[in-house]
């Protein structure tokens, strides 16, 4: 866990890494197959979960020759309970997966020798439904009773924060605003954009934001944006108030839209440098931005040049 001199992102204006595309690393790179797209669920094979310590290491490798913090996160995105039923699995049992889940970030923030207040554990949520469908259904209140049970769970395991990412709509993100405030742990919303630059549900990104934090008294530690590229994202950005309150990045390695990634079939690695300058233009930009790491198609490699990119300007 986190120690109190380190700070969590929102408290200090370190730059802060974290990891990459971990689902598409997976699937493309180590070629396992990730049944409900569910990383979590790879654990309970000796392989694969060699396979994503591996994966963690090198990131923590990369934070520790870099000097930077790091939030382990993402291999909790689908250990939610509908997700985790269509795997088979109990409330208990999944319970169990959340908490071996953050103990595998503990083991390798120690095996990389990583500094205690330089490592968070972070609880990753992912939406209640498809990320890429718009849920009409789901409401404030039932995203923040259903959400509330894995938050829950990442407290009695100790999380020191958690994030929501890849959320396409305002009420899911009030949900789980409110739930991790009621639970007494920091949260982190992220948004996702679409190629016309709003969330599938229609909002903008100041829409979202803005709505979000009147209808939660600003409870989110900060917000992000993932699993958009800075070429579609960017641009909807501006130097306002609401902007500020973004504060990291994990963007896609490629421009194509979310639907098309889905179908290829491959790997969108696009170009690592490119991406760094980005990253980098985008920090200066908006400098209280300190959390950077990748989404799709993203590894330690593109990090380590994003990082490397920022820190160097």
């Amino acid at each position: 866990m986190l120690e109190q001199s380190g700070g969590l992102p929102h408290e200090t204006d370190a730059i802060f890494l974290t990891d990459g595309g971990t689902e598409t690393w997976l699937l493309y790179k180590r070629g396992f197959e990730l049944p409900e797209f569910s990383a979590f669920h790879l654990l309970n094979d000796a392989t694969a979960r060699e396979a994503i310590r591996e994966y963690y290491r090198a990131f923590a490798d990369v934070a520790v020759e870099l000097g930077t913090p790091f939030i382990f996160d993402s291999l909790t995105y689908r250990a939610s309970r509908d997700w985790g039923r269509l795997l088979g699995y109990s409330d208990e049992g999944l319970a169990e997966m959340n908490h071996k889940c953050l103990d595998l970030y503990r083991e390798v923030a120690s095996e990389a020798g990583m500094k205690p207040e330089h490592t968070v554990i972070s609880g990753c949520i992912g939406p209640k439904g498809d990320a890429y469908k718009t849920n009409d259904v789901l409401s404030a209140h039932g995203a923040q009773d259903y959400h509330a049970e894995q938050i829950e769970t990442f407290k009695a395991a100790g999380a020191d924060i958690v994030t929501a990412l890849t959320l396409n709509a305002t009420a899911e993100a009030i949900g789980i605003a409110r739930a991790a405030e009621a639970a007494g742990v920091p949260s982190v919303i992220s948004f996702t954009l679409e190629k016309d630059r709003r969330l599938r549900s229609g909002e903008s990104l100041q829409e979202a934001i803005e709505t979000v934090d009147a209808e939660t008294g600003g409870a989110p530690a900060y917000y992000m944006i993932n699993c958009s590229h800075p070429m579609d994202f960017g641009p909807a950005l501006t130097g306002s108030a609401w902007a500020d309150r973004i504060g990291g990045l994990r963007a896609n390695a490629s421009t194509l839209d979310h639907g098309t990634l889905c179908q290829l079939g491959h790997l969108e690695e696009g170009n690592p440098d490119e991406l760094a300058d980005q990253y980098r233009d985008l920090k200066a930009a908006f400098p209280k931005m300190n959390v950077f790491g990748g989404c799709c198609g993203t590894d330690h490699l593109h990090v380590e040049k994003i990082g490397r990119r920022i820190l160097d300007a």
